[in-house]
């Protein structure tokens, strides 16, 4: 069984490790320490619309290759449950980052990876964005109804209402016409 990591992993612990490359970039000692510094860097570009699924030198599309490169199978569980969890989130913002470039294919492509990640990593938002770029608005009016006490339901609420006045997942974000 590989050696798992944890907050007192060893520096010779993540040079043999497959996600090297990664822990490097980030500077992250610890798969958790890797998810972190991975959402801090990529929140910046995602909170100030610069985040671009298609730019290769962004830092989230750079982990993103390095962590679909890995063969999963040698990972470690924390290791193999933090790069699920960066890639469900890339994944998850790509989805939005599609919806502003108005390509509702890339959003669908980008919902199905998303929730393919399954429970453990997808949110009710990642849900209901699938449910809505499949134009599934019925199933997605259910789920909210059944999630109301979900800390995202009232983004969730947001969404639909948006999709039912624009056609789209947000506003500002109106498909062309």
């Amino acid at each position: 069984m590989t050696e798992k990591f944890s907050e007192g992993s060893t520096e010779s612990s993540i040079e043999k490790s497959p996600l090297r490359e990664a822990y490097l970039l980030l500077n992250a000692k610890t798969p958790l320490e890797l998810f972190l510094n991975y959402t801090k860097e990529e929140q910046v570009l995602f909170i100030n619309k610069t985040w671009d699924y298609e730019n290769p030198e962004q830092i989230q599309n750079i982990v993103k290759n390095i962590l679909e490169s890995v063969d999963v199978s040698t990972l470690n569980d924390d290791e193999k449950f933090w790069r699920d969890n960066i890639l469900w989130f890339w994944y998850h913002h790509a989805i939005s980052v599609a919806g502003w470039m108005k390509d509702k294919e890339k959003q669908k492509q980008f919902s199905e990876i998303a929730v393919s990640f399954g429970e453990e990593h997808t949110n009710l938002l990642t849900k209901i964005m699938y449910l809505l770029t499949h134009d599934r608005l019925k199933e997605a009016e259910e789920l909210t109804i059944l999630n109301q006490d979900d800390p995202d339901n009232e983004t969730a609420v947001e969404m639909l209402e948006n999709y039912k006045a624009y056609g789209a997942l947000w506003p500002d974000i109106k498909p062309e016409s």
